[in-house]
């Protein structure tokens, strides 16, 4: 299935584009996607706990090939998009916490963290496919054809569905009998009960949903930056962001799951978020650079170092960031996915992952139209120079909090959480 969505996006992304020449159209598309889970989200969580994963993961695949089969039909109506959009991201609501959730049913909770690293492997490797074939074909044979291919993929995936096992846990108490709204109240409140006073749960939580903000953000202006900064088409990002970023994953999903399984998790966070700002900021300011340094004004006793500068073009440069992003990108998700999935059980899981995608959501969805209607203002490049400057400033917060904070500011529990080393006197 992730192929085929993964497909699809991007090919929206870049079809709406060309259709409206419009960064804030982008958004409103990404926003299509994104509204789904605060109306159905928690609803679709509490659901899933109930029922068999498995049956409901069988369902969605089946409707998901008739709705995207439709968008052959309405390509050019940009409203009928949105609508569709919206549609399909809905079915998503509840196959995202039958997935996400099964996996510690299908898996001894000693093996979480190498499961759940085999499955960001698998699950960015159809990132890095879908995102790669999608600019190729998209050239090639235009929309109808990616629109036919991830019909077919999604019918794969719904025959392949029927070989799992049974997915469904007990619930005492509960079924169909209670009134499936109230059920849905009480369970929301149960759930936040739940993540409050918890830090690390609702550290996670914010990381994953800043996460999703983020991926909103680039998906937003990534054809922007393509056509009018560095003058490719924006059908060609399969090879200069999203074959690298996948590849990042990729990289990220093998060497994070071996290498730094024992070292301490918010370390490794950390020094992504740090790492990921500069990156960001450097995209930012690539432009400018880049101008700066192909200058006619360049005094002519440095060639060396002009020629430094000038050897590599900005395409590959940005291409360099993408990959070290997708590195950075799962070396917070998976540890932060960890975490929930090790305090949660198998009765909550479901409306944990569910509440997740609703936050995650609301933080991706004022980014997401701010950005749109900043680039179409200012251009995309100061989007990315602030957005690197935010998250480097809250790397820093997280790794020196003495920086920002006295030991007066927190509560124990923050400081302790953030580590009480941080404001000890040094003799």
């Amino acid at each position: 299935m992730q192929l085929s969505v993964n497909s699809l996006n991007f090919a929206l992304i870049l079809w709406v584009f060309k259709l409206t020449d419009s960064n804030f159209a982008v958004s409103a598309l990404i926003i299509a996607y994104y509204l789904p889970a605060l109306i159905f989200g928690i609803f679709a969580g509490v659901l899933v706990d109930i029922l068999d994963r498995r049956k409901v993961i069988i369902l969605i695949d089946f409707l998901l090939v008739f709705f995207i089969l439709s968008y052959a039909l309405i390509k050019d109506f940009y409203p009928l998009i949105l609508i569709n959009a919206f549609i399909i991201n809905s079915l998503n609501q509840f196959f995202m916490p039958a997935e996400s959730s099964s996996i510690p049913l299908l898996v001894d909770k000693s093996k979480l963290f190498l499961a759940n690293s085999l499955f960001s492997f698998t699950l960015y490797g159809s990132f890095l496919l879908g995102y790669t074939m999608a600019g190729p074909v998209f050239n090639l044979f235009g929309i109808n054809i990616l629109f036919f291919t991830c019909s077919a993929l999604l019918f794969l995936a719904f025959i392949i569905s029927w070989r799992l096992p049974t997915l469904q846990v007990i619930q005492k108490g509960k079924g169909f009998t209670r009134n499936l709204l109230s059920l849905t109240i009480y369970e929301t409140k149960e759930t936040f009960k739940f993540v409050r006073g918890k830090l690390s749960v609702a550290t996670a939580i914010i990381l994953l949903s800043s996460i999703q903000g983020v991926i909103g953000i680039l998906a937003v202006t990534v054809s922007s930056y393509m056509e009018r900064i560095l003058k490719i088409q924006a059908a060609d990002a399969s090879f200069i962001l999203m074959l690298p970023l996948g590849l990042g994953m990729i990289t990220g999903a093998l060497v994070v799951g071996r290498l730094f399984q024992n070292k301490p998790r918010r370390m490794v966070v950390t020094a992504a978020i740090i790492t990921g700002g500069v990156l960001f900021f450097i995209v930012g300011i690539a432009p400018a650079l880049a101008r700066v340094f192909n200058a006619t004004e360049l005094p002519e006793y440095i060639p060396h170092l002009r020629f430094f500068f000038n050897a590599p073009s900005l395409s590959s440069t940005f291409a360099l960031g993408a990959f070290l992003l997708g590195i950075c990108t799962v070396a917070i998700i998976i540890p932060s996915q960890t975490v929930l999935q090790e305090v949660t059980t198998a009765q909550n899981r479901g409306k944990i992952f569910a509440v997740l995608g609703v936050i995650m959501n609301i933080f991706a969805l004022i980014p997401v139209l701010l950005a749109g209607a900043l680039a179409d203002i200012f251009g995309v490049a100061p989007i990315f120079i602030g957005l690197g400057l935010i998250i480097f400033t809250i790397g820093i917060l997280a790794l020196k909090p003495a920086i920002f904070f006295t030991e007066q500011n927190l509560p124990y529990s923050v400081r302790e959480f953030l580590g009480l080393g941080h404001w000890e006197v040094k003799g």
